[in-house]
């Protein structure tokens, strides 16, 4: 964790019996404050870094109320251009966030690369895709409009996807790096289409001993007894994403043994659907029922932990939908499509409850 430190004047003059022969002297003191994030006062949804004044105004951010105990500032950084990304929790922001842009007049397409700087103790970058981040969607499953890439330097793992696109407010990815600089390079490239497209993207970077560190292969990582996970361009004109084998993560907490996941909707009437993976009309389990796309939930007792279908279901070819339990060293979820596997389908994907069970 990286550390600031500051001087306090603590005193200017001894304080003592009149004496011709005293002599004033000053009396410092170093502080130190751990540079951790903290909420801006302007915008309360907005997130800083703990830093002094005069290192908010060299590194270019915005100071936005004080934090450890008036020491330093609440400092947040966004950019708009495509260039580096050298301060820790900046925001890559379109021009004039929240208003969108490029959905009128001639649209021309552009590419814009973010590199972020990295470092020997630079093990992950995180991305944020916060509210209101909206791209043209895929065609047939796949991205061939916008597409958002991340590039690494690293060679020790892939992404777990060929690009993303259409809506992904409230998605978030980790990226591995072992030690390059840059990190990573996020792509965000707009087609030739006239559509209004938003976008706001947190980036932060995780040091290599920071609790914030999700484990090695996840490409999502929740924490907490329980929460919701949804798939990329969910939505009632989403479609699952094509071409995607990715690991979702849930941190085990203490006294837990294994998690429940369950649909966050009912099948029935709901829109969108809270659990289409693949085009099977009920529900299915095993690797040979679902061959486009499935979700893995390892389960010790469970030898074939695959899921797909229209709902999701722990018998296979039941139409209702009931709780699938997983457990394990690790709490995760495989997410697996194939190339053009599951034909886009408007409102195909995934909107998930897991719980975790004590022991």
């Amino acid at each position: 964790m990286k550390v600031t430190a500051c001087l306090l004047l603590l005193a200017s003059t001894a304080m003592a019996a009149p004496n011709k022969d005293a002599k004033a002297f000053s009396l410092f003191s170093v502080v130190t404050f751990p540079n951790d994030e903290c909420t801006t006062v302007m915008d309360p949804t907005m997130r800083g870094l703990c830093i002094t004044a005069e290192e908010c105004t060299d590194q270019g951010g915005t100071a936005s109320g004080n934090c450890a105990s008036g020491f330093g500032v609440c400092c947040f950084t966004t950019v708009t251009d495509a260039g580096a990304i050298t301060n820790n929790v900046t925001y890559i922001q379109n021009e004039g966030f929240p208003t969108a842009v490029l959905g009128t007049g001639t649209v021309t397409a552009a590419t814009r690369a973010f590199t972020v700087e990295g470092g020997e103790n630079i093990c992950q970058v995180r991305f944020d895709f916060e509210a209101a981040t909206v791209f043209e969607g895929p065609t047939n499953g796949g991205c061939a409009g916008d597409t958002i890439t991340v590039g690494q330097t690293s060679t020790t793992i892939g992404n777990g996807f060929t690009n993303l696109c259409g809506t992904l407010s409230g998605q978030h990815i980790y990226v591995e790096n072992d030690g390059a600089n840059p990190a990573a390079t996020l792509n965000v490239d707009t087609s030739a289409t006239t559509l209004a497209r938003t976008w706001k993207i947190l980036v932060r970077t995780i040091e290599c001993n920071s609790p914030a560190k999700a484990p090695g292969g996840c490409l999502q990582y929740f924490t907490g007894a329980s929460g919701n996970i949804v798939s990329f361009n969910a939505g009632t004109t989403g479609a699952l994403l094509d071409d995607l084998l990715y690991n979702i993560c849930i941190r085990r907490e203490a006294g837990m043994c294994s998690y429940t996941v369950r649909q966050a909707r009912s099948a029935t009437g709901a829109t969108p659907d809270a659990f289409t993976v693949g085009a099977d009309a009920a529900g299915r389990v095993g690797l040979a029922n679902c061959a486009g796309a499935m979700l893995i939930i390892p389960n010790s007792a469970v030898q074939a932990p695959e899921y797909c279908g229209s709902v999701l279901t722990n018998t296979d070819s039941d139409t209702t939908a009931s709780p699938v339990t997983g457990n394990g060293a690790q709490f995760q979820i495989t997410v697996l499509t194939t190339a053009a596997g599951n034909a886009g389908a408007t409102g195909s994907g995934f909107d998930l409850v897991y719980a975790q069970v004590g022991c």
